[in-house]
């Protein structure tokens, strides 16, 4: 009976060993902006080519990548984000400067008011729900407007400077130095602050800062290159490409910074 009850106990101890193991953690998931319904022939996921190298540099970070619909209602909206712990939106096209009450300049570029619509909706969203959210490039830019702030249309023109911040062949990424503050979201998520690297592509930027809005990083040059709301648990903006970063560089700083992103959007996630 002694050696039933024992084979019985090691029976036990085995299933509960091996269905741990068999246990996955699911991974957090991080939604990622609509910018357009044209795939790339190449993309794994059939989005665009931009959104693919985002959604490679979420998974390489440890999410599970959920792609955004079109948003067309601040309701739709909200209802979207409610299925993710965060947000990342990507850059893209120039906004329209009707957006912040500004008639268009000669070398304004193409720009998308589909898209505009959409991520209006969606930053609109992003900050009432108080959504932990990274908004990239023309993602910061418009937080920017949201709040209260302008843009130069086109810093060349604008606001000229002796750095580059995009490669006029519109090739590849230049790449050039930004300070980071003390204590501040990205500090704490790259584990630093001071002078690091960075990729850059535009030529749109930050002018006027919109309220509840601190600037964290600036290049030399004095261009904004990340910013926070101050009155968010965790809405960040970066003017560069960490996810190009991730994807193409290895870079570690980019890699921490989606890291750490991703455990708080899933920590606040489970507080709320």
């Amino acid at each position: 009976m002694k050696r039933n009850l024992k084979v019985l106990a090691i029976l036990i101890l085995a299933i509960l060993v091996l269905t741990g193991c068999s246990q996955k953690t699911e991974a957090p998931k991080i939604g990622l902006s609509w910018s357009t319904d044209d795939a790339h022939e190449d993309s794994k996921d059939k989005v665009d080519e931009d959104t693919q190298v985002f959604a490679d540099a979420l998974r390489k970070a440890g999410a599970e990548v959920v792609f955004l619909n079109e948003i067309k209602s601040l309701e739709q909206a909200k209802k979207e984000i409610s299925n993710v712990s965060g947000v990342i939106v990507t850059g893209g096209a120039d906004l329209n400067p009707a957006l912040y009450n500004e008639e268009p300049i000669e070398t304004l570029e193409e720009i998308d008011e589909r898209r505009d619509s959409s991520d209006l909706f969606l930053v609109q969203a992003l900050l009432e729900e108080d959504k932990p959210t990274i908004a990239t490039c023309r993602g910061m830019q418009l937080t920017n407007i949201l709040s209260g702030g302008t843009l130069y249309q086109d810093i060349i023109v604008q606001n000229p400077t002796d750095i580059v911040h995009r490669d006029p062949n519109l090739e590849v990424y230049v790449k050039h130095n930004i300070t980071v503050d003390k204590d501040n979201l990205l500090a704490d998520a790259i584990g630093k602050d001071g002078v690091i690297e960075v990729n850059s592509w535009h030529h749109q930027t930050i002018k006027d800062l919109g309220d509840n809005l601190k600037v964290i990083a600036k290049a030399d040059d004095g261009t904004i290159e990340a910013i926070e709301r101050t009155d968010k648990t965790y809405f960040l903006g970066v003017q560069y490409h960490p996810e190009d970063q991730i994807v193409a560089d290895n870079d570690e700083n980019a890699l921490n910074l989606y890291k750490s992103f991703i455990a708080k959007a899933e920590e606040f996630s489970k507080n709320k």
